[in-house]
């Protein structure tokens, strides 16, 4: 089912609550839906609903509770979520009977998920948005693969957010499971906020631009990180970091602004102003860089297969470097 083809419909969409990166990479697709004269509710918790009201003010929101993932910060992903994983289930079974009572109360023609297992109806048409179709775990690590097939044939469709030709997911989305379709890159940019940087290049405000994003604590550990690296740098730079991170008085500097939960223009602005990106390298992330055209360092999480994955699917971009942790603290 085409994107294009959906009018006049009500849609429950709701994003998992992993970092922002789910919530971002929905944005344009809201846009065009809103634009096709469907009206769109979002369920949501409290961070993302203030993330998405700079772009859909108008909208409304219904508070949803998000999975109760819990990370030690050491790099140790597997084990964490193995440790999670009853939690995780719980909330997974419990958000199908929130489902029922949503369905029930609003009626929708339409429900989206992004990577949300559990946000599905057997009485309304059903999609997940997912570029995960195979994970970048270790062979001996079967049961994970098993599970998110199954939980994603549970869907009526599946919306990859890439090209056919799997630009940015490689093999990530190189295996055929039931009724997917790609949907191309969905960035909350445009081309045009390149095109207009490029045409202002006296506009140059910022030497680098870090921008924080990830679940805690590794989030928090990152904003650290890039702080004290960009207090050796000469020039001046700026961090974007969103509300959940704890930035205290030890953290100012007439070389560094940081600026908490921007808005779109803000946001734009500093984009158009900054030299280069610097951030984890996250697939959302990817994506905004590869519609905006912009130069990054990208630091993957310790540990998150997907993001080594990609950095090394890519090692040989024009406009992106890798570097591990270990690297970026040395270098």
């Amino acid at each position: 089912m085409p994107i294009k083809s959906i009018q006049s419909t009500r849609i429950l969409l709701s994003p998992l609550n992993w970092g922002l990166g789910h919530v971002s990479r929905t944005i344009p697709i809201i846009q065009q839906l809103i634009e096709q004269n469907n009206e769109v509710l979002i369920c949501c918790d409290e961070h993302q609903e203030a993330f998405y009201r700079h772009y859909f003010p108008q909208l409304w929101y219904i508070p949803h509770r998000g999975y109760p993932f819990e990370f030690k910060g050491n790099g140790k992903w597997t084990l964490d979520v193995v440790k999670s994983s009853s939690a995780l289930y719980a909330r997974l079974r419990d958000e199908k009977e929130e489902v029922k009572k949503l369905v029930h109360q609003f009626q929708p023609d339409l429900i989206i998920s992004d990577q949300r297992y559990g946000f599905l109806s057997k009485e309304v048409k059903s999609v997940i948005i997912s570029h995960q179709l195979k994970l970048p775990l270790p062979k001996w690590n079967v049961l994970p693969q098993l599970l998110n097939e199954r939980w994603l044939k549970a869907f009526d469709e599946i919306w990859i957010p890439d090209n056919s030709n799997h630009q940015l997911s490689g093999d990530l989305s190189r295996k055929k499971i039931k009724k997917e379709h790609f949907i191309g890159l969905c960035s909350r940019f445009s081309a045009e906020v390149h095109q207009k940087g490029n045409e202002e290049d006296d506009s140059i405000s910022y030497q680098y631009l870090g921008i924080v994003s990830g679940p805690f604590p590794y989030n928090q550990r990152f904003f650290e990180l890039l702080y004290q690296k960009l207090l050796e740098k000469e020039g001046k730079s700026a961090i974007v970091v969103p509300k959940s991170i704890v930035v205290d008085e030890s953290f100012k500097s007439n070389k560094i602004d940081i600026v908490t939960l921007p808005s779109v223009e803000k946001f734009t602005e500093l984009l158009q102003q900054s030299e280069e990106i610097i951030s984890r390298a996250g697939y959302s992330t990817l994506m905004d860089l590869a519609v905006l055209g912009k130069k990054a360092t990208l630091v993957p999480t310790p540990g998150q297969y997907e993001q080594l994955y990609l950095a090394e699917l890519h090692k040989n971009h024009k406009l992106w470097r890798f570097l591990s942790e270990e690297a970026f603290i040395k270098e």
